[in-house]
């Protein structure tokens, strides 16, 4: 019960902490049949709520590391949650080999029942955009099942791919590809021949399936130059119509051609670093957001004018919700960096106070409102008004940041032309020098 009244309140609270959470694949999850989910883990415990309460149709029990389950606190609400404990070999515990075998039992029964069991085989969380090599566990488990059940369950496997644009902040957005489930069944033969050899290869195998799903950088260097390329020249890769999963396989298609290039012409490279890191030190200097200069908008008087007054009208209605809603915000970042300097855990943390906090600071705002005024009416504006200034406080608090850059750009274009078509004509270059790239790289 609890897990299905509290699983309503998170798909909310998902929908007002993602500004958009798109999914590719859907029709690829099996309905009834066992099945094992297994995700690249990037963010702790945002992923398996993503996986659990977004993607996935049914009740799902989930593999967690043992270390968690340390207070009563901890187990009585994980196990509330269908979570599994499974110790790792840095974990310091009691009987560990014991305990993971209890779990696998445990594992083996839920899934011999027809039961959809989540993983993540990585075995821990770090938010970068990487695949870290996959444990054995996932595929010991996956065999292990089927063996007890002559290979007759019928169990598969089924990879997800999770891909934020930013893990740790609010109002960001996630895009979830999920590729084609298959049969542990098909390892059947390898593994009553060479059950260690059988583990080996399914693990290999997962392994290509979820690296197939996600962004995969080198290092933070190559991620840097990747996101840069995004940004400048996303628009015209979009364009091509082979590309279906847009952010992710446009990403991907980046990451290979660089690849393919500092092989065969890392000079060519080298080119293109060195010209995207001096336009984007310049345009920092100067104060210039990149989407401006990419729209190569002429700000006049008058729309300049029209936003100040955007700023000004709507600053009352900013404070307004600020009023109503940076305390129940607040509230829960400051939780996050207190209970974890880790910022895998910032998102999730915050997401899951603000369950609390936000409810009870409306009830407060209830509860005052009714001394006010103890009428109707007042509760149903306020039921209005809270939730509707608080988005507005998104809206116009990014505007209010871009503004620098706004003000910036049209100080330069009513009295540095030659700068502006300077950053014109070097993003204008640098795209020259990317689609030149992708002729050769096609």
């Amino acid at each position: 019960m609890l897990y299905f009244v509290l699983s309503i309140v998170i798909r909310i609270a998902l929908k007002i902490f993602f500004q958009k959470i798109t999914i590719h694949g859907k029709e690829n999850i099996p309905s009834t049949q066992p099945l094992i989910v297994m995700g690249n883990h990037p963010n702790t415990f945002m992923d398996p709520i993503l996986a659990a309460l977004v993607i996935l149709p049914r009740q799902v029990h989930f593999l967690a590391n043992g270390s968690i389950f340390k207070t009563a606190a901890a187990r009585a609400v994980l196990n509330q949650f269908n979570t599994i404990p499974v110790y790792r070999k840095q974990d310091v515990t009691d009987k560990r080999d014991e305990k993971n075998l209890s779990a696998f039992q445990k594992c083996f029964e839920f899934l011999t029942g027809g039961g959809i069991l989540l993983v993540f085989p990585e075995g821990n969380s770090i938010n970068e955009r990487k695949l870290r090599p996959i444990k054995t566990g996932t595929a010991r488990i996956a065999l292990g099942a089927e063996h007890q059940q002559d290979f007759k369950l019928p169990l598969k496997l089924l990879p997800i791919g999770l891909n934020y644009s930013n893990p740790t902040r609010f109002r960001e957005s996630v895009e979830i590809n999920i590729g084609q489930a298959f049969d542990v069944k098909d390892y059947q033969e390898h593994y009553q021949r060479d059950p260690v050899g059988a583990v080996n290869a399914l693990t290999q195998e997962i392994q290509k399936r979820l690296a197939e799903l996600i962004v995969i950088t080198e290092d933070k260097e190559a991620d840097d130059l990747v996101r840069k390329i995004e940004l400048i020249y996303k628009k015209q890769i979009s364009e091509d119509s082979r590309i279906k999963n847009l952010n992710v396989n446009l990403t991907q298609n980046i990451v290979k051609a660089l690849h393919y290039f500092q092989d065969t012409n890392p000079k060519l490279v080298r080119e293109v670093k060195e010209k995207i890191d001096n336009y984007f030190a310049t345009i920092k200097e100067f104060k210039v957001s990149d989407y401006l200069i990419e729209k190569s908008e002429k700000i006049g008087t008058e729309k300049l004018i029209r936003y100040i007054l955007y700023l000004i009208s709507g600053f009352p209605v900013y404070v307004t919700g600020l009023l109503f809603n940076y305390i129940p915000f607040i509230i829960p970042s400051k939780i996050a960096r207190w209970i974890s300097s880790d910022e895998e855990y910032r998102a999730p943390i915050m997401m899951t106070a603000g369950i609390f906090t936000f409810p009870l600071y409306y009830t407060l705002m209830y509860i005052l409102g009714w001394q006010v005024a103890p009428t109707p009416y007042t509760l149903l504006a306020l039921t209005v008004i809270m939730p509707l200034t608080g988005f507005f406080v998104l809206q116009y608090y990014k505007r209010l940041r871009n503004s620098r850059s706004t003000f910036a750009y049209y100080r330069i274009f009513k009295k540095e032309k030659n700068a502006l078509q300077w950053f014109s004509q070097q993003r204008q270059e640098i795209i020259t020098l990317l689609e030149s790239a992708q002729h050769q790289y096609r």
